[in-house]
């Protein structure tokens, strides 16, 4: 009875191939390891900046990071959920998994066309991290699927786009139909983070946008200001004009709960307003605030509609200054401590071995001043954690950016900008906490690369 049983297994097998054949190829080829992991964004990061990497969202399949055409890919580690073996390296559950897939009939290319190298590094980096399943694409995958139930081994999950199989003797494994569709939505905060379809970026959690085709040339900012008695300006006029065309911007995306973020800074680097003018019937914008005599930049940070997101800066100075028009850069050095204490709070900038033209890891920690006890009760300011700008001495380069955590309620907020250029640089870092806003200055030194 035994050996009629092994006979007929072996001539289902040879059917299901021989069915396989007429619909299809039952080959598949290597598309991702699929890791569990404490943070997936924090992996994802990791991920892009060590092996130069694309951060991308695969509907159905998680976030992850993308070298090439292969992929690692993340989910949070669920303690509810029993975790699966550890492997003794991702690179040998690979191994285990395609010499399983070959011995019931599934042909895998040669190593060479499964590019090792990258294979390899995509394992190897997430080494110490609980790896779930390996996965394979498949151009037909239910003759894949139709070769393996033959083999009596049935999806332990299910759905049209993919397959995951737990053999006895190999890690678990995912065949998936191959849908390497190509990048159709990015996050306006994180263009690096991109996706074939819509979702929500895992680093900043806003919602993924059409990729604009490619745009040439530079936005414009026009300015136009009502003089204040006594000095300064009581109201700011602002037309955003598209490159070449000239002609009026009137369609802005939202970005972080507002479509124009303003920034005003004087060139001594001490006054400083992050504000959000309002809309007018004509499609530009009107801010109602009084800025008083001075030499000033003003940089404006917008996505338009079918174009790129923008810092877009103009100069202007206000009725009743009577200073140099361009002064020299301020000394900014003795403004370089660690530590400031604001609203009874005290922040704790850690910024070090800060490189140009390498991403930046700033961390802030929250106390409070007269307890010590970290603060954990922060909330969100304009959908994130808190903001940062980022400007050189003369304010020739200037950077907006978020923390990596999409959620934060302290008592730590990280931001990893990029700093172009050698020198130093002022930070303004703003967070919201018991409804109030608090901004708090800190300079940073950059080596030159």
């Amino acid at each position: 009875m035994k050996s009629g049983f092994c006979i007929c297994s072996c001539l289902i097998v040879l059917l299901a191939q021989s069915t396989a054949e007429k619909q299809g190829t039952a080959s598949a080829t290597f598309h991702h390891f699929h890791f569990r992991v404490g943070d997936p964004a924090a992996a994802m990061n990791e991920g892009a900046a060590r092996l130069s990497g694309t951060r991308v969202l695969l509907r159905g399949l998680g976030v992850g990071v993308r070298v090439g055409g292969l992929y690692s890919l993340f989910d949070r580690v669920d303690a509810s959920e029993s975790s699966p073996a550890r492997a003794a390296t991702p690179e040998a559950a690979y191994a285990a998994a395609a010499m399983w897939l070959r011995s019931v009939g599934v042909d895998i290319p040669t190593e060479k066309s499964q590019g090792g190298a990258v294979r390899v590094a995509l394992g190897d980096l997430y080494a110490s991290e609980v790896l779930d399943h390996v996965g394979f694409a498949a151009s037909d995958l239910s003759a894949v699927v139709a070769v393996l139930r033959a083999h009596g081994t049935s999806p332990v999950r299910e759905t049209a786009d993919f397959a995951l199989f737990q053999p006895g003797g190999a890690p678990r494994i995912e065949l998936l139909r191959d849908l390497d569709a190509p990048d159709a939505f990015w996050c306006p905060m994180h263009p690096d983070v991109r996706s074939s379809a819509s979702g929500k970026c895992p680093i900043c959690g806003m919602a993924l946008v059409p990729i604009p085709p490619p745009r040439l040339g530079e936005y414009r900012m026009d300015l136009a200001t009502t003089a204040a008695a006594g000095g300064g300006i009581s109201r700011l006029r602002i037309t955003l004009r598209e490159p070449d065309t000239d002609r009026r911007v009137t369609s802005l995306a939202t970005i972080h709960e507002r479509p124009l973020h303003l920034f005003v800074i004087d060139r001594s680097l001490q006054f400083f307003r992050h504000v959000h003018p309002t809309r007018v019937s004509d499609g530009t914008f009107e801010l109602r605030e009084m800025i008083p005599p001075g030499d000033y930049v003003v940089i404006a940070d917008f996505l338009p509609q079918g174009g790129v997101s923008q810092m877009v800066q103009r100069a202007i100075v206000t009725p009743g200054y009577h200073g140099p028009l361009f002064p020299a850069p301020p000394d900014l050095a003795g403004e370089m401590a660690t530590e400031r204490t604001t609203d009874g709070m005290r922040v704790r900038l850690d910024a070090r071995n800060l490189k140009a033209g390498r991403e930046a890891l700033l961390r802030f920690t929250l106390a409070d001043a007269a307890t010590g006890t970290p603060i954990t009760d922060l909330q969100p300011f304009l959908g994130a954690p808190g903001h940062l700008l980022i400007v050189n001495a003369d304010l020739t380069e200037a950077d907006h950016v978020h923390p990596e955590e999409a959620v934060a309620a302290g008592p730590s907020i990280t931001f990893q900008p990029l700093l172009p250029a050698g020198g130093l640089y002022k930070l303004w870092l703003q967070f919201q906490r018991n409804g109030v806003v608090a901004t708090v200055p800190f300079v940073v030194s950059v080596e030159d690369p």
